[in-house]
């Protein structure tokens, strides 16, 4: 039996984002309780997997533009707000957060990203508090290490507060593996509260000769997360086939998530067969749902982020100060550069 339900960054219970709170999803007539109820639960970690997502792709916004944020101490001064008079980057116009290193020449060093009460992005995400990069060795460097702390932290109504440490294996030319542990808690719109306790690695098996070219980047990805929440629905979600993620993709285009719930599986969530698309098919008890999954707003920086933008380098038709573009980081033509339009990479 297949059912097929769109879910567009929702859950059967209520909305995450208030933009997006009239897409809920009505409970299937064709759903057991069971089934219902085991759905739900992988639903749920779907969407709190996505929030993790961007909260990512925020922190790897500025960690892989590190020798930037340096050159920008060195002229201003480290206490200095980095990002002032850079344009808009990725965020609404007159917004952006408060950025400062506290090392302009060596390691470790420490970004801190200062969002206020409120910034937004271009693509509608508003986001708060503050985020904290320590950074143990240069990007790229066999055994070193980037953890992150969230601090009062919230993306839209979801609350995220806890640290994530990443660390580098490998000579970044013909081997790359990142192995992450993290715990995290996400504190939802109606208090709920969930702790997600995991690791994972991520091994690049494509792209490494093509520094600055992302789009021929294959990604796989293996790990486990331990889910804890304030409702009493604990599971674990284990990657039993190995993710693919490509480059140019915003979701995994094949590999096998499953949940499992006091040692007994629940529900295994299938990424397809290669094809880059944002569907997947979540499989519970018998019943198929199809899942429409979030096309991230905010693109990923390219691998390797060594250049500045597609006119020129620093400077271009911005300020002095600014990294090319009208002001933000990167041009039109860039790819990889920081873009004023769109976040990280060129149009």
């Amino acid at each position: 039996m297949k059912t097929t339900i769109k879910a567009l960054l929702v859950f059967f219970a209520f909305a995450f984002f208030s933009c997006q709170k009239n897409d809920v999803i009505q409970p299937s007539t064709d759903l057991s309780a069971p089934q219902l109820k085991s759905a739900t639960i992988a639903v749920n970690d779907i969407v709190v997997e996505s929030v993790s997502e961007e909260a990512n792709y925020e922190t790897y916004f500025y960690g892989e533009y590190e020798h930037i944020l340096r050159q920008l101490s060195r002229e201003k001064g480290k206490n200095s707000n980095l990002m002032e008079g850079q344009g808009n980057m990725h965020y609404m116009n007159g917004q952006a957060p408060i950025v400062s290193i506290d090392n302009a020449s060596g390691y470790p060093m420490k970004i801190t990203i200062d969002y206020g009460k409120s910034t937004e992005t271009q693509h509608g995400m508003k986001i708060s508090g503050k985020v904290v990069i320590d950074i143990s060795g240069p990007k790229g460097t066999d055994g070193s290490t980037r953890k992150v702390t969230y601090i009062d932290c919230k993306i839209d109504l979801i609350g995220i507060a806890g640290t994530s440490t990443e660390t580098f294996s490998g000579n970044n030319t013909t081997t790359r593996k990142t192995t992450m542990v993290s715990e995290v808690t996400f504190t939802l719109a109606d208090g709920t509260v969930i702790n997600r306790a995991g690791n994972d690695v991520k091994e690049w098996l494509k792209g490494l000769t093509t520094p600055l070219d992302r789009s021929d980047d294959m990604i796989q990805i293996t790990g486990t997360v331990n889910v804890k929440s304030s409702t009493g629905d604990n599971y674990s979600r284990v990657i039993t086939v190995p993710l693919i993620r490509l480059g140019d993709c915003n979701n995994p285009v094949q590999g096998t998530v499953a949940y499992s719930k006091n040692g007994s599986m629940i529900a295994t969530l299938d990424y397809g067969t290669g094809v880059c698309d944002n569907l997947a098919n979540l499989t519970t008890n018998g019943a198929t749902i199809e899942i429409v999954l979030k096309d991230h707003g905010m693109p990923k920086a390219m691998t390797d982020g060594q250049h500045m933008g597609g006119n020129g380098g620093m400077g271009g038709h911005g300020s002095t100060g600014g990294m090319n573009g009208n002001g933000g980081m990167g041009g039109n033509g860039s790819t990889g550069g920081m873009n004023g339009n769109g976040g990280m990479g060129g149009h």
